[in-house]
Parts: structure tokens; C-alpha cells; sequence
């Protein structure tokens, strides 16, 4: 028991925190960090429904309520992630995808990396997973938990409200452009698209976090849909 109290000690400690030491924290790095709690969780959801039943109860209620409270300030990170650091009305907008692509599987590959070395390094995953969700669920790691990141993303969430009509009109008017819509999920879409085909065009057809759609072309002219929920995506017959 001490040891998984130890490891939630260690997981609040990094979530609430993060980088909540920086003097000089910038809107990329509140971007990244909410993007990184948002992944985190729903590691933990994909990873502890597959422990037992009681957890995967856990897993639904941790998921909704936080969602329910945070969901907000996620798509106003979103909004930052594509006006703010990859600029979408930038002419450059195949580097911007790249560049925020890279921000994606970074965040990707700490969640992954840090969840599942806690649930490897105890004999209990259930009680591990049924401590860490229930503190999700009960507003443990909500954000305006964090002084230095919570105003940056409540200051996103208004601008992304503010902005939404202005938005839909810009997107509208590059649909007509050869251009790479970027997603968040594009990069989990990237690497389900070699079991397709090897170099596949990937496109978004529907971008609203956290449901997407893409589209995988082939060489060969054939094309697949994917899915994507929170982040998981599925390849549709």
C-alpha cells in the first residue's frame, strides 16, 4: 500500500505542478501542459479499464467528470496549439503541422511512458488505478488547481469562444487549398496508416475535439476512413 501511495504522491506532485516552477511560463508551455494532463488521463482510462471491471467504472466516471469540468480549457489549449504555435493562417502551414505534430508525440510519449511504468512497478494495478482515477474524478487534478497555468488557459478558453465564427470562416476559406489540416490526433492517424499502405496521404475531414475524422489515400487510389475518439483512433471497413 505504501508504494502506491507513493506513486500517486509522485503523479499529483507532476500534474499539479508541472511546470508551475517556471518564472517565465508562455502560453506554449500552458498549451503543453494541458495537452499533457488530457493525454495522461486518458492513458489511464485506456490502460485501467483493461484491469477489471471496478476499474473500468472507475476509468468512465474519472473521464466525465473531468472532462465535464476541464473540457473547456482542453479546447481552448487546442486553440492555442493551431493560433498559437503552428499560426494556421500562416502561409507555412505544412511546417506549422510538422512542428505541432512533434509537440503531439511528445505529449504522447510521456503520458504512455510515465502511466505505465507506474502500473508495471506495483503488484496492485487495481488499486493503483482506482487511487489515481478517483482523484480525476474528484477534482484532484483540475486545472485552476494551478496558479500559473490556469489564468493562460482560462485566457485561451475566452479567446477560442470569442474567436469560434471568425475561425470557421478561415477554415472554410483553406478547404479550397491544397493544404494539411492539422489534428491532434494526426499523429496516432500517421502511424495507423502503414497498416493501410506506406506513405499514405492523410487529411482531416472533421475536426472537433475530441471526435475526428481523416481520410488515408493510397498511392493506389484507395482510401480509408479513421476515426478518432479522444485520441484513440480505429481504421472503419
Amino acid at each position: 500500500m505504501l508504494k502506491i501511495v507513493t506513486t500517486v504522491l509522485v503523479l499529483s506532485i507532476s500534474l499539479l505542478q508541472g511546470c508551475a516552477s517556471k518564472q517565465h511560463a508562455t502560453t506554449a508551455d500552458a498549451v503543453q501542459f494541458a495537452l499533457q494532463a488530457d493525454t495522461t488521463l486518458r492513458t489511464w482510462v485506456d490502460e485501467c479499464q483493461q484491469v477489471s471491471h471496478r476499474a473500468k467504472q472507475a476509468a468512465w466516471q474519472a473521464k466525465s467528470s473531468w472532462w465535464r469540468r476541464n473540457g473547456a480549457y482542453v479546447v481552448g489549449a487546442d486553440y492555442g496549439l493551431t493560433n498559437e504555435l503552428m499560426k494556421v493562417t500562416d502561409e507555412r502551414d505544412v511546417t506549422g503541422a510538422l512542428v505541432a505534430s512533434a509537440l503531439v508525440a511528445q505529449v504522447y510519449a510521456n503520458s504512455q511512458g510515465e502511466v505505465r511504468e507506474l502500473l508495471n512497478s506495483t503488484g496492485n494495478k487495481q488499486d493503483l488505478c482506482e487511487n489515481v482515477l478517483n482523484k480525476y474524478a474528484e477534482g484532484d487534478y483540475d486545472f485552476n488547481n494551478n496558479p500559473v497555468f490556469y489564468p493562460m488557459l482560462l485566457n485561451l478558453e475566452n479567446r477560442a469562444t470569442n474567436d469560434k465564427d471568425r475561425l470557421f470562416e478561415k477554415k472554410a476559406a483553406q478547404s479550397t487549398k491544397k493544404s494539411r489540416r492539422f489534428g491532434r490526433s494526426l499523429y496516432v492517424v500517421e502511424k495507423l496508416s502503414n497498416k493501410i499502405c506506406s506513405n499514405a496521404d492523410v487529411t482531416i475531414l472533421k475536426e472537433q475535439w475530441p471526435y475526428e475524422v481523416y481520410n488515408v489515400q493510397c498511392s493506389n487510389t484507395k482510401y480509408s476512413l479513421v476515426r478518432c475518439e479522444w485520441g484513440s483512433c480505429l481504421i472503419s471497413e
